[in-house]
């Protein structure tokens, strides 16, 4: 509406070429170019220029076109939020962090850096690791003639969360299957090998907790997004039935 359908066309194409660019980039690249103050003003005016003509399309009844612009709208604000979460985070409210433990830990706190050296805060909750199981395939010839493992089939943490004021319950932390605890998503990051103090190998586990409040409404804009391209698709392809045609007398 306002700059007219081609200049709106080359504002697409150029954020669809930036979003590749960043994809290529890397995340760790990515998210701090994102994280500049002025990606975040741009992306805010981003989201409102697109929510408004959300709201537009709901007046004219073009709900397929509102669904589109107010889902993207939505992750987008989805995503400001969370990087509010991470700009205003404290040792007593942290955003993110990780834990490194082995079994019969227990611990409530948060840890960042290469090595997990970092202190980062405290969660209002403790987490004992009562057991890091890794499952692996059955060994084949190559295997066994090389004397190694199976490969990795699946590793999970299954860890004993007590909240305050609530008994405490058994968890399994698995990949791409996080635990949800109060505001925190519990991730299976990642696992190895190491000595404990007194040089006797051991197992540890790495569970990465993130407090991200904008994950609903990310997961809200891609529904809206699904939504509106099903509805999109149907009034582009919609079959009509054809007319009958009258018969000459």
């Amino acid at each position: 509406m306002l700059t007219g359908p081609g200049v709106a066309a080359w504002v697409c194409w150029l954020s669809a070429l930036g979003a590749v660019a960043l994809a290529f980039a890397g995340a760790e690249r990515a998210g701090a170019f994102m994280a500049r103050p002025a990606m975040q003003a741009a992306t805010l005016l981003l989201a409102c220029a697109v929510g408004f003509s959300g709201v537009r399309a709901v007046t004219r009844r073009r709900f397929d076109s509102a669904l589109i612009h107010l889902g993207c709208a939505c992750v987008m604000a989805g995503w400001l939020a969370g990087r509010y979460a991470v700009r205003t985070a404290t040792p007593d409210n942290p955003a993110n962090g990780s834990m490194a433990m082995i079994d019969g830990d227990v611990s409530d706190k948060l840890w960042e850096g290469a090595y997990l050296t970092n202190y980062v805060g405290r969660v209002p909750f403790s987490v004992k690791l009562e057991k890091f199981i890794v499952e692996r395939y059955e060994r084949n010839a190559d295997d066994r003639d090389a004397g190694r493992e199976g490969p990795v089939r699946e590793y999970r943490s299954r860890v004993t969360v007590s909240e305050p004021g609530a008994p405490p319950y058994v968890a399994n932390v698995r990949v791409n299957h996080p635990v949800r605890v109060r505001d925190y998503h519990i991730y299976q990051m990642s696992w190895g090998q190491s000595q404990d103090l007194y040089g006797r190998p051991v197992t540890y586990t790495v569970l990465q907790f993130i407090r991200d409040p904008g994950l609903p409404a990310v997961y809200a804009g891609f529904c809206m997004l699904f939504g509106g391209i099903l509805l999109f698709a149907v009034r582009v392809f919609r079959l009509k039935s054809p007319r009958d045609e009258e018969e000459p007398s």
